[in-house]
């Protein structure tokens, strides 16, 4: 219908008509693209909201993994103590079969996975760059860094128990008797007929070695991980905040 209206006014040279015609076309242009602009702003600050919600819920599940991860951790240093006090009694007073399954334990290099789905998805979409400059921007960033530091220690860990630990093991302790106080493998492993000489191990330099720097990995690790738990504390608030200022 405008269009019809132009060409009328164009042959009848009413330029005054064109004009104002012309007019309405470009601010109805002009209001359309801004209505889908705005709309469009809209859908990304729900969908950013609606993500940080689920970034939230997310964190709260991780802390359970990273209680029951710390837990781990501890019950490994507590047995590298044992182990050690035990070691340095000219009567050890653990029975074999419990040093067996304390040697098994701290040999085990327990996961650490924490949820990120929701994290990963604000990545993808954009949703961190459109937060640059905001503070819950840089509290994510705190909270990255701290987890990436978990992760070294973790991959410290599981280095040092391939590359160092387990080729000692290998070569310096029966396993078999080890694998034996396994609780998913132990009754179908079947009796070793090679046995450790506990008062050789105790007298090892190597092995006090072992134990010592395992339990220095593990506490680091905890350590980090303690950090990890606060600074996820903290963005669980921060994100609390940003939520009921929206």
């Amino acid at each position: 219908m405008i269009l019809r209206r132009i060409i009328e006014h164009v042959k009848a040279q009413n330029w005054t008509a064109v004009a104002i015609d012309f007019f309405i076309v470009v601010f109805g242009v002009f209001i359309g693209i801004q209505v889908s602009n705005w709309n469009e702003a809209r859908a990304q600050r729900a969908e950013l909201n609606q993500q940080l919600i689920s970034f939230r819920i997310e964190l709260q599940e991780n802390r359970a993994h990273f209680a029951q991860y710390r837990a781990e951790l501890v019950e490994q240093m507590d047995d590298v103590l044992v182990l050690r006090s035990a070691f340095r009694s000219a009567t050890p007073a653990l029975a074999d079969d419990e040093i067996n399954a304390r040697l098994l334990n701290i040999q085990r290099i327990k996961t650490f996975a924490p949820e990120l789905t929701a994290l990963d998805e604000l990545r993808d979409t954009g949703g961190l760059r459109r937060l640059s400059g905001e503070d819950i921007r840089a509290a994510i960033s705190v909270w990255e860094r701290s987890l990436a530091n978990v992760n070294r220690n973790y991959a410290d860990g599981l280095r040092q128990r391939d590359n160092v630990m387990n080729p000692y093991m290998m070569e310096h302790i029966a396993y078999g008797p080890l694998l034996e106080q396994s609780y998913i493998v132990g009754e179908g492993v079947g009796v070793s007929e090679f046995q450790n000489d506990y008062r050789a191990l105790a007298g090892s330099r190597e092995l006090d070695n072992q134990l010592a720097y395992r339990y220095g990995i593990t506490g680091s690790t905890v350590f980090s991980l303690d950090e990890l738990d606060q600074e996820t504390s903290q963005l669980i608030d921060a994100l609390g905040e940003w939520e009921a200022q929206r």
